[in-house]
């Protein structure tokens, strides 16, 4: 019970001296205000200008204050940043074999386009009335075509011999040979 009044007495005074520096520090702060003002002077003449206490009309001396100077890389402030390293220039005709590397590099071209490997796999074949046929598959599915026709719209039989069947890749017009066991 003892510390419960102590406590109460603590929490008076610690309110007690709270109340009293937040009264002293509003008069110092009141003293230095009254003091800043005193320092300003007003301007004589004024004539039915209505002022406040603390506010004078006076101009600044503009022509006083001097020009602002930047730096160089001020210049430009919406200036492109980039991380790439910059290359430096040099001069091809006095190195040769940087003039020979480009040169080389114009020379290549891209590879020409060569047809996919053959997926087909024979079957076997059928000859009825004069004309050969041949079975071939490809992953699911079964094919049966004779020379001139069309498979998949890619492949074309141009031949069909006993130990071959060529087939002509449309897209290139590149001639293949699927062999016969």
């Amino acid at each position: 019970m003892a510390s419960a009044v102590y406590r109460k007495w603590m929490l008076w005074g610690a309110l007690a001296a709270t109340v009293l520096a937040a009264l002293l520090v509003d008069d110092e702060s009141e003293q230095a205000v009254d003091d800043v003002v005193q320092a300003v002077q007003p301007v004589s003449g004024s004539s039915g200008d209505k002022h406040t206490v603390g506010q004078t009309r006076e101009t600044l001396p503009v022509d006083q204050l001097g020009k602002r100077k930047f730096s160089a890389r001020a210049d430009d402030i919406f200036a492109v940043t980039s991380w790439v390293p910059k290359r430096t220039a040099v001069d091809s005709s006095f190195n040769p074999q940087i003039l020979q590397s480009r040169q080389e590099e114009v020379r290549r071209q891209p590879p020409t386009p060569s047809a996919p490997p053959l997926q087909f796999e024979y079957l076997g074949r059928v000859v009825a009335e004069g004309k050969t046929r041949i079975f071939l598959a490809q992953a699911d599915q079964n094919y049966v075509a004779g020379v001139g026709e069309r498979i998949n719209a890619e492949y074309r039989i141009g031949r069909i011999q006993e130990d071959a069947v060529e087939l002509i890749y449309l897209p290139l017009g590149v001639r293949q040979t699927l062999l016969i066991n």
